[in-house]
């Protein structure tokens, strides 16, 4: 009817409006699975190859099994003191949203060379005049030890009195201990880092006062 009122060209061009139209909507008529959605992809290679982060929102600072300083989302209390020529070992103890200690030796990563990335402290910004940090402390008070027989039972001896006087034991495997020494009378502050391999998974908000008598 078409090409008895238009003519043969008419028809021809219908026919390839309808093919064209036939080609635009079949790549619609595939599947639209997760497979085949780059975007889908993309973010599930992203979660999948994202770092594993330590949920920590907080701390609190230990001195001879105390609580000497705590900072937690956004506020804090306490300070460190440590007198001249003197050294204490301070041990901090990481917080989760909840407050709770957070189980750091529960968070594994491994990073691109196949090796466990270590949980470490950064401790930055304060006067060097006046106090010196020292972080392989711990590992330093252990080599001084002798371990002859009296003193391994002098040593088990001292451990057992710090759990009956403050009800756990003396090292946890989430505590990270750092030596502070006083050099002279003075205050300043330090800023404190949870390190994860080479990157922060934690940075406290505010600085730590630090006092030297």
């Amino acid at each position: 009817m078409f090409t008895r009122f238009y003519g043969s060209g008419f028809s021809v061009a219908i026919s390839r409006l309808m093919l064209l139209t036939f080609v635009a909507v079949l790549p619609l008529m595939g599947g639209c699975g997760e497979d085949d959605n780059p975007i889908v992809d993309d973010d599930h290679d992203h979660d999948h190859d994202a770092p594993i982060h330590a949920d920590v929102d907080g701390f609190f600072l230990e001195v001879d099994g105390k609580d000497v300083y705590r900072q937690f989302q956004g506020t804090h209390s306490g300070g460190l003191t440590v007198g001249v020529g003197q050294e204490i070992e301070v041990h901090a103890v990481f917080l989760d949203a909840n407050g709770a200690e957070a189980h750091l030796h529960e968070v594994e990563a491994v990073d691109e060379h196949g090796h466990e990335e270590e949980f470490g402290l950064g401790l930055t910004d304060y006067d060097s005049a006046i106090i010196a940090i020292h972080l392989d402390h711990d590992e330093h008070d252990h080599d001084e030890h002798d371990h002859g027989e009296d003193d391994h039972d002098e040593e088990e001896h001292g451990e057992e009195e710090h759990e009956d006087e403050h009800g756990h034991e003396e090292h946890s495997e989430d505590e990270l201990p750092f030596g502070l020494e006083g050099l002279k009378v003075g205050t300043t502050t330090i800023k404190l880092q949870l390190l994860h391999g080479d990157h922060p998974d934690f940075t406290a908000a505010l600085l730590i006062p630090v006092t030297v008598e």
